[in-house]
Order: structure tokens, then C-alpha cells, then sequence
């Protein structure tokens, strides 16, 4: 089984939760006492929240690179576990370049996942942080990278500000904390906002956070709407690679 470097994030319950799907794989497939391969960082959500609040990219970005830079001649695959995170994708690409070693990008990873599991959907509704919500110019980024040509999804957000900040709000100051942090009403707030959605045309919701899926799930979401929790999918692709050694 080929060695991934996990860059844990942001916060610990999500690098737990790859940790887990990652592990039950390989144990699955190879069998009895088998567990995979991995290095793990943990980055410090605080420090993080902090320089994406800045929009300091370069320090954001830094966090994820010295790890990398230390252990890419290592291990074969770097798997970033927080969507927010690829905002730097095109630096840790870079930190990457003379390594072979290539990023498992999660927008990658949930196209193939729809493309292959749901083949209908094609407009898909993103609930998540303001910045991974807003920013679709970025090719590297979440957005731009399912709506390119190759993957060719249409992705809806929530239309007003109002909407946008109560979603972000929710996302900053509750579910980062965890999910026990979370207020009932804030969860009936992402049922409804994603409701909206797809009242706009949405065939599936993405949790656009890998936190926002222990707080909202399948069952939560009326009328057969899909629920795509990307870390999971993420977390099960990556195994997926690593296994095919």
C-alpha cells in the first residue's frame, strides 16, 4: 500500500475521520492486522482561521508546505483534509513540482464520486465557509475546479448576503468548534438554506465544509436531494489510490 501524507484539518475531528476511513479501508482489503501507511500533521485551526481571515495565503499556505517539504521524499501522495484549505492549492502544487508526488484534490475526488454514483446530477448546492462559497475564479479552488470543462458541474450558493453571512456565521463560530457546539437552530439554518437551494435547481447538496457533515446529514434533507460529504468521499478515494500499488 503506497504512503499518503495527511495534512489533518483543520480541525481534529476531521483528521480523525480520515484517519478512521483511511485505516478501515486498508484493514478491509488487506486484511487481519493491516493499517495504512501515513504521516500525519495536524494544523492548528486558530492559526489557520486567522491567516484565511487576513487573507494571508502565503502564511496559510506555509503551515502545509514545511510539513511537505520535510517528508515528500517519503510518501507518494499528499491528501489535504479540509476544503478551505485547497484555497492554496497552487502553492502546495508548487512545493510539490519536483517531487512526482501528486495532491489528491478533494474537488477531484467528488466529481468522480457524482460522475460515477450519480451521473444525473449536474447542479449541485455548496453550503460552507464565505470563501470557499464566493470564490469560483480560482481554477485551483473548490468551485472553479468542479465547474471547469473537465468536471462541467454547475454549482449554486446562497443568493443574498444575508444568506451568506448567516451560513459563514454558523460555520465560524459553531460547527468549527464541533459538533456538540452546534445550536438546534442553527442546524434548522443549513436545512433551510439548503432547501433554498434546491428550490434554485439544485439535484444534490455539498457539505463545503468536511466539519459540516457531523452536523447535517442525509436524513435531515427531504425529497431524495443527495447529500455529498466530501471529506468522507475524499478520505475513501484517497484509500481507494493508496490500495492500487
Amino acid at each position: 500500500m503506497r504512503t499518503l501524507l495527511l495534512l489533518g484539518g483543520m480541525t481534529p475531528d476531521v483528521t480523525k475521520l480520515y484517519y478512521d476511513i483511511i485505516n478501515r479501508a486498508a484493514r478491509s482489503a488487506l486484511g487481519g492486522r493491516h493499517n495504512a501507511p501515513l504521516y500525519v500533521y495536524s494544523a492548528n485551526l486558530e492559526t489557520m482561521v486567522q491567516y484565511a481571515g487576513a487573507k494571508n495565503w502565503d502564511a496559510f499556505a506555509k503551515v502545509y508546505t514545511d510539513p511537505i517539504e520535510a517528508l515528500s521524499d517519503k510518501v507518494d501522495a499528499v491528501v489535504v483534509s479540509a476544503i478551505l484549505a485547497h484555497k492554496v492549492t497552487a502553492q502546495l502544487t508548487q512545493s510539490l513540482a519536483s517531487t512526482g508526488v501528486p495532491l489528491l484534490h478533494i474537488a477531484d475526488c467528488v466529481a468522480a464520486h457524482l460522475k460515477s454514483q450519480y451521473p444525473q446530477v449536474r447542479t449541485v448546492g455548496l453550503l460552507g465557509p464565505q470563501i470557499t462559497m464566493l470564490d469560483r475564479d480560482d481554477p485551483n479552488f473548490f468551485i472553479g475546479r468542479l465547474e471547469a470543462p473537465k468536471n462541467g458541474f454547475k454549482v449554486v450558493v446562497p443568493e443574498t448576503q444575508t444568506d451568506l453571512d448567516e451560513v459563514n456565521s454558523g460555520m465560524m463560530n459553531e460547527v468549527t468548534k464541533g459538533a456538540a457546539a452546534v445550536r438546534p437552530q442553527t442546524k434548522a439554518m443549513f436545512i433551510r438554506q439548503a432547501n433554498k437551494l434546491i428550490e434554485r435547481g439544485a439535484q444534490a447538496i455539498i457539505l463545503g465544509s468536511t466539519d459540516l457533515g457531523f452536523v447535517v446529514r442525509q436524513e435531515d434533507i427531504q425529497g431524495g436531494v443527495i447529500v455529498i460529504e466530501p471529506g468522507a468521499i475524499h478520505a475513501e478515494q484517497a484509500a481507494k489510490w493508496a490500495l492500487q500499488s
